[in-house]
């Protein structure tokens, strides 16, 4: 017999299309019927009392008063469970309607989908039985449900927001989504317009950690407006166009009641404990839960009394925004904050990288970053006038080792442009030498003058391991002792005309050397800076299969890419550096005006992190600063204990490149072959005074 529709089925499939939106808090509602996976696989109700700053946000969703609810804050606070997980819980059991969810990729979408929904669907009984019972229906991107609702999960792309209508549009992770979506805007902006068609009914979500750079280091909170972020782009922007909500905690002090801010300003980094900024008292860490539960979010132009009461008049927006920091996460202990931030302060300390700072503040912190490196054009002058007055060609009291950077021009001025320095311990750096080579005279400089092509001319190259690789400096001491360079960096890229004949010949060069058994201390360079670019990547450039084999690449020479807008924020901030120590760059008094003007002509875009000439002025110097700090890391420089350093960084009476010459005045004069192998190996020893 044929199977035939039950109607008592058909009558409990249909009801949830006529039955009208139960009216119930959102947070309510979820408490009620949303459980959360856990990673040991246990399972559990969500709990308002565990995220109590979470209920509020949640509850403005489900209001008709706003059209958009803009949460800004750090990692570990239930964010994603509460705004996006139970926002789609509380939708589908209470109020159907299609909706769309926007993770920054299509693999986290995925991911999303696979391991969050689903596994909630399957933990939560009145979520899975309002699934359709069709298979097809339920997929990776495209959810249908009894009720006849979608929700869609996606990744941010025109297609994604052309033409479909929304009930509810929720964007997570903002600050990470790409900033214009195929051509038409900001996910924000085409969200909200897929909602638009609702009404009052229709909501539109974005929430984030903070991930945009901010774009006026100088800029000051304005006295009237003391919820107002910094300038910057992406979520925050957003946030300031709400009504600006921040967290208030009251101080459980009797004599004081105040209502303060848990944020980084009322946060002793010494004891790893937030205080009341009124009274200065210091919280113990145990009252965290406590003070999260009698939290209150206040608007911009309000305040509490003592008793709680909320006074002043908010901003007038249809946009309800909240912008919460890391102290009052509950997942994120204090100690864990401090620790995260000194160990991120001492890796920029240590190698000038921004990145792990700029990522603890952003994600643990829940702060938009100040770039450490001004987005201004720095004075030549200024520095200038700190040089210190140490002999030219000479090698200062504090340097370890040598290195050498190399930048090839060509055009009517063809030539190369050498500049050397100094290392000391923790990145400490001191300018020894910049030269150009225009012409050869010849090893004993007595022969006729001829003008060098590096563009066509393979034995000019050969000058780089006469005049540079092979050339000594004199210690300060006054000993007769010299210094060999231990190695050298060279620019490859150039610009324009031209570049692809350097580049032949650099690898050209670079073969020669490892005849010679040189080439362990020569490093060609290329830069090749993108948003997400790595310090330095090697690679092994092959070509031979191309119709284009001008740059001679055929897998055998080792390339080093560099991302030389992170670079050049550490070498800013090198030169920003006021007191010596790590990371300071030393000057002679011997440099001309026009080596600083090099140095600080370039300036940094602080919305895009990109670094630009304003002009075509010279800048050979900041990029040779920048390929000599290259060759520094190559070295493994930033690695070395400094305790019990390899001998070519030891002091000088320890260091085995020092040498006594038979020829103290001649540059290039050569020490022992056993003491010129960068590689030598560390050795335990007593650490000697600096000499």
């Amino acid at each position: 017999m044929a199977k035939t529709a039950d109607a008592a089925a058909i009558r409990r499939d249909i009801a949830t299309l006529l039955r009208p939106p139960r009216r119930v808090r959102v947070s309510e509602a979820v408490a009620e019927s949303m459980y959360v996976v856990h990673g040991n696989g246990t399972k559990t109700l969500w709990k308002p009392d565990k995220t109590p700053y979470m209920i509020e946000p949640m509850d403005c969703m489900g209001s008709r008063m706003y059209d958009a609810v803009i949460f800004v804050g750090p990692a570990r606070t239930g964010k994603t469970i509460g705004l996006v997980d139970g926002f789609i819980c509380y939708k589908i059991i209470n109020d159907p309607g299609d909706g769309l969810v926007v993770q920054i990729t299509e693999a986290k979408a995925s991911e999303y989908s696979k391991k969050r929904l689903q596994r909630s669907f399957n933990a939560s009984p009145e979520l899975l039985k309002r699934l359709s019972p069709r298979g097809h229906d339920n997929n990776v991107h495209d959810i249908i449900f009894r009720a006849g609702n979608m929700l869609a999960i996606k990744h941010p792309s025109k297609n994604v927001f052309a033409s479909s209508d929304y009930q509810f549009v929720l964007l997570t992770d903002y600050d990470r989504m790409t900033e214009n979506v195929g051509g038409e805007g900001s996910g924000w902006v085409l969200a909200s317009k897929r909602t638009q068609t609702f009404g009052s009914t229709g909501m539109t979500l974005v929430e984030s950690s903070p991930g945009r750079p901010v774009l006026d280091a100088d800029w000051q909170q304005p006295e009237s407006e003391p919820h107002r972020s910094p300038p910057t782009t992406g979520i925050l922007d957003l946030y300031n166009q709400g009504d600006r909500r921040r967290l208030y905690w009251q101080c459980p002090e009797n004599g004081c009641r105040r209502w303060f801010q848990p944020i980084q300003e009322n946060f002793n980094m010494l004891s790893a404990r937030v205080f009341c900024p009124h009274c200065g008292n210091e919280l113990d860490p145990n009252l965290k839960r406590e003070l999260n539960l009698s939290a209150r979010w206040v608007p911009e132009g309000c305040e509490l009394t003592l008793d709680g009461e909320l006074i002043g008049t908010r901003r007038e927006t249809r946009i309800a925004s909240f912008w919460m920091e890391g102290p009052a996460a509950s997942d994120q202990t204090w100690a864990s904050l401090l620790s995260k931030l000194n160990a991120a302060e001492e890796t920029f300390q240590t190698t000038g990288n921004q990145k792990d700072l700029q990522s603890v503040i952003n994600v643990d912190w829940g702060r938009p970053y100040v770039n450490r490196t001004p987005g201004t054009k720095r004075s030549g002058q200024r520095l200038k006038d700190r040089g210190e007055a140490y002999q030219h060609r000479t090698v200062p009291h504090g340097v370890r080792f040598l290195t050498a950077a190399v930048d090839v021009q060509g055009g009517k001025d063809r030539r190369f442009v050498v500049q050397v320095h100094g290392w000391g311990p923790n990145r400490e750096t001191w300018l020894v030498d910049r030269f150009n080579i225009k012409e050869d005279r010849g090893p004993d400089g007595d022969q006729p003058p001829r003008h060098i092509n590096p563009m066509t001319q393979p034995e000019d190259w050969d000058l780089l391991t006469r005049d540079v690789l092979k050339r000594t400096y004199k210690l300060a001491d006054g000993s007769g002792r010299r210094m060999p360079v231990l190695a050298m960096g060279i620019d490859t890229g150039g610009e324009g005309k031209g570049t692809e004949s350097v580049t032949s010949q650099a690898y050209e060069y670079y073969r020669r050397l490892v005849k010679d058994g040189l080439q362990s201390r020569v490093y060609l360079l290329k830069g090749g800076s993108t948003k997400t670019a790595s310090r330095i990547r090697k690679t092994e450039p092959d070509n031979t299969g191309r119709k284009n084999r001008s740059s001679g690449a055929r897998g055998d020479v080792p390339l080093y890419l560099l991302g030389t807008d992170t670079l050049k924020d550490t070498v800013a901030a090198m030169i920003d550096r006021e007191e010596p120590g790590a990371g300071y760059l030393h000057t002679p008094d011997w440099l001309q005006l026009w080596w600083f003007d090099e140095l600080t002509y370039e300036v940094r875009d602080p919305a895009t992190g990109k670094w630009s000439r304003p002009g075509s002025k010279p800048n050979e110097a900041f990029d040779l600063f920048v390929y000599n700090l290259v060759v520094f890391i190559l070295l493994k420089g930033e690695k070395i204990d400094w305790q019990a350093p390899p001998t070519w960084a030891d002091h000088w009476d320890a260091n085995l490149l020092v040498f006594t010459p038979d020829d103290p005045d001649a540059d290039t004069a050569q020490p022992p072959k056993a003491a010129a192998a960068p590689a030598a190996k560390r050795r335990r020893k007593v650490v000697k005074p600096r000499i």
